[in-house]
């Protein structure tokens, strides 16, 4: 399924693949594991039939042991002791008898001790194996939720390296079309969703399923007539059931979808809280608030009412079972055709039938969610990776680039770029100037490889782009944009972006050389200085010199200033000047600015407008024609 990138992180949760087709997805985690699931399911049907089989023990501890002590047949002479003897052993007058009907014998006082001890001695038998089975209950139970939780926790473990490095390989189009908070929620909260499917729902709903349908078999082979009473209540249990989840399902649907909503309103508004305070928009922004809180408080409520009714429903569906158990079963007690034991154990049955369906409701929610995740995460892998060209060259020798009637494109025929073409020598210095929007930075990231142009042809070293593995080329060519992104970490590890086998004496080398040396040297711990989130403790400037140590540091063949000096002070664009004087020769230098004092020595001046290149020069020769740069320095001069 092929899904455009604009639309693959839409929080509409409208469903487009059924959950079948979703777990053969998720099997192709699983099956890894198939050693750890056969394991996991080893103990789910151990602890099932141990589940099962108490209540049958504990029937036939009352019926062949703590009864039979009272019931018995009389055969040659002797009084065996039988469930269903005809004999009852009484006390009359301090002397025991074995009575039937008017007969009445009496038995010694050894007789009944002999009797008595027998009967102790079988309830100790029978209440060792009953601990017993619950100890191998404790131990079956156990071993399923281990296994099931390490095998949930492998393949989601699996699944989320796998999402981030395809994520790493989508192109960049997808990281500016979609939130970065959505995009995490991909790779943290959907997968952690996913991870309750293995933990909470898989092995679990698979016993419960084996727990009811076992439930059924057993009553059915312990006593026929009794289960067809019992089992007449069932298929409104079912029903009921089944008409929960289709109400549920509607409700979940409606209340995912109001906390996605209000999730994306607090993220959009607590990143933006400055503007709203600074326009006086607080009461507005409250009300909007107000009436998506109230939204989801609705279907909050509903979900709460609905399982606040389904419940006792079910409670009710449970004690009207318990009755007709009772009613009937004493019937067939009276009639001889049950046992006391057997009615005990029915009991157990139907509280072990009920016991799943009451925690449908949770469960369903986790199934819906999980699978829910599930689809949006392996929407997202469906998405095509970046091409990476063709692989040919891996490394840029001259710095030489040259466009060639390159036509570029953002969305269908919105060209940003108009047949443009120029060309910038290896080790030149050359700047790109333009007003906002014509097209500058496009043609950086095309430069970089990070878009596919439309027509027409971009060489580097003479060589098409595409012809590179652009992995390696972007290696080679740095990038010290206006607002530099720093990682949180030392300056150390930001320079040699955390590559240990870069040594501290090659960091302050490559420092020096881009005069970035003293500004690090003024903070109290220098290269081991820790930075916040994106450097917010470090000037824009600051983070510019680092950014350019890291160009150094990396051998970089090209380097790109990306309006770099355009929000710093006099002392920091002084500094940066110097550091690109050092590197003039050296390599080649692309520098983008609006401020055009500080582009005057570059070799050439390229101005763009509206996407095309018009005018190209030494500054001099550009104010001599009296063009678009013309106007443009005329314009900042005469407003400074």
């Amino acid at each position: 399924m092929r899904t455009a990138h604009t639309d693959i992180l839409k929080e509409d949760n409208q469903r487009n693949i059924s959950n079948i087709v979703i777990f053969s997805m998720l099997w192709r985690y699983i099956k890894k594991y198939y050693i750890i699931l056969i394991l996991s399911f080893v103990f789910l049907f151990s602890s099932t039939v141990v589940d099962l089989a108490i209540p049958s023990v504990m029937r036939y501890a009352i019926d062949n042991v703590i009864n039979s002590a009272y019931k018995f047949n009389f055969n040659n002479n002797e009084f065996l002791s039988s469930p269903k003897g005809d004999y009852t052993l009484k006390k009359i007058d301090n002397s025991y008898y074995m009575i039937k009907d008017n007969e009445k014998i009496l038995v010694s006082n050894d007789f009944v001790n002999s009797i008595k001890n027998k009967a102790l001695d079988d309830i100790s038998k029978y209440t060792i194996i009953i601990i017993s089975l619950f100890l191998f209950q404790f131990l079956f139970n156990y071993g399923q939720v281990i296994f099931s939780n390490l095998l949930g926790q492998k393949v989601i473990y699996d699944i989320r390296d796998e999402l981030y490095s395809h994520i790493l390989n989508i192109p960049l189009d997808f990281f500016t079309k979609n939130p970065t908070g959505k995009i995490t929620t991909r790779t943290v909260n959907d997968t952690q969703n996913l991870s309750q499917f293995f933990t909470d729902v898989l092995t679990s709903l698979t016993k419960d399923i084996a727990i009811i349908i076992g439930v059924i078999i057993v009553m059915f082979k312990m006593n026929m007539n009794l289960s067809l009473y019992v089992v007449s209540m069932f298929p409104i249990i079912i029903l009921s059931t089944w008409i929960f989840g289709k109400i549920d399902k509607k409700i979940y649907s409606k209340t995912r979808t109001r906390i996605s909503a209000t999730n994306s309103f607090l993220a959009e508004n607590i990143a933006g809280a400055n503007v709203t305070k600074a326009f006086n928009q607080e009461d507005r922004k409250r009300n909007e608030f107000y009436d998506l809180s109230h939204k989801l408080y609705k279907s909050r409520m509903q979900q709460i009412i609905l399982n606040g009714l389904f419940r006792p429903f079910m409670n009710v569906l449970y004690y009207i079972t318990l009755s007709i158990l009772f009613w009937f079963g004493a019937k067939l007690f009276n009639q001889n055709i049950v046992s006391f034991g057997v009615l005990i154990a029915f009991t157990s049955y139907i509280d072990m039938f009920f016991r799943p369906l009451f925690d449908i409701a949770e469960k369903y929610d986790i199934l819906q969610n999980a699978f829910a995740s599930a689809e949006k995460i392996f929407r997202l892998k469906e998405l095509e990776k970046e091409d990476f060209g063709k692989g040919k060259y891996n490394e840029i020798h001259d710095g030489s680039i040259e466009f060639k009637n390159v036509f570029f494109a953002y969305e269908k025929d919105n060209y940003i770029l108009k047949n443009v073409s120029f060309r910038i020598n290896k080790k030149d210095n050359v700047a790109i100037v333009g007003e906002t929007g014509s097209g500058k930075t496009t043609i950086i990231k095309l430069i970089n490889g990070l878009y596919r142009i439309k027509y027409g042809e971009i060489l580097i070293d003479n060589k098409n782009i595409y012809d590179y593995d652009l992995h390696l080329l972007r290696r080679q060519i740095a990038v010290v944009p206006q607002d530099v992104f720093l990682f949180t970490g030392s300056i150390l590890d930001n320079i040699r972006i955390f590559d240990e086998s870069i040594s501290e004496e090659e960091v302050i080398k490559a420092a020096k050389q881009v005069h970035a040396h003293e500004m690090i040297e003024k903070f109290p711990d220098k290269y081991h200085t820790k930075i916040l989130e994106r450097g917010s403790t470090l000037s824009a400037g600051e983070r510019q010199l680092i950014a350019l140590a890291r160009a150094v540091i990396f051998k970089s063949k090209v380097i790109i200033l990306d309006e770099a000096t355009a929000n710093i002070d006099v002392e920091t664009e002084y500094l940066i000047q110097k550091a690109m004087e050092n590197l003039i020769g050296k390599v080649t230098i692309i520098s983008i600015a609006h401020r055009l004092s500080t582009i005057k020595k570059a070799n050439r001046i390229i101005v763009v407008h509206k996407g095309k290149v018009i005018e190209e020069g030494t500054h001099n020769e550009l104010i001599q024609k009296r063009g678009i740069y013309y106007d443009l320095y005329k314009l900042q001069y005469e407003n400074n």
